[in-house]
């Protein structure tokens, strides 16, 4: 679902700057881009703009709707660490804990009696 996601974020991606480098400013002509004339006719002055723009809003709410789409996925499978499985190597130096004396310590031996009395 994901890739799936992915690939159609891409496509969008392309396929929207193209159709925004294909736009021209105030005063432009596509049909020189085009070919010529037999291309006025689909791009002619009165509806140039209007494909374009329409093409360029359709595209740019796809790419909004699809990112939304792809943050909501991948936000719920981080609600996991990549952390979360790994064991402790050593333990923590502020640890509250108490542990027992291991087996092969020897206990200290008793201090000395005061020889000064």
């Amino acid at each position: 679902m994901i890739t799936t996601l992915i690939v159609l974020h891409v496509i969008i991606c392309v396929l929207l700057v193209v159709t925004v480098l294909l736009q021209f400013g105030k005063g432009a002509e596509v049909g020189a881009v085009m070919g010529g004339g037999a291309s006025q006719a689909v791009f002619s002055s009165s509806s140039k703009g209007n494909f374009f723009t329409k093409l360029t809003t359709a595209l740019a709410i796809g790419f909004m709707l699809n990112s939304i789409a792809l943050t909501t996925l991948k936000s719920r499978e981080a609600k996991k660490s990549l952390f979360d499985d790994e064991q402790e190597l050593v333990a923590p130096l502020n640890s509250d804990t108490t542990t027992a004396p291991a087996a092969t310590e020897t206990p200290a031996a008793p201090a000395p009696a005061d020889a000064t009395k």
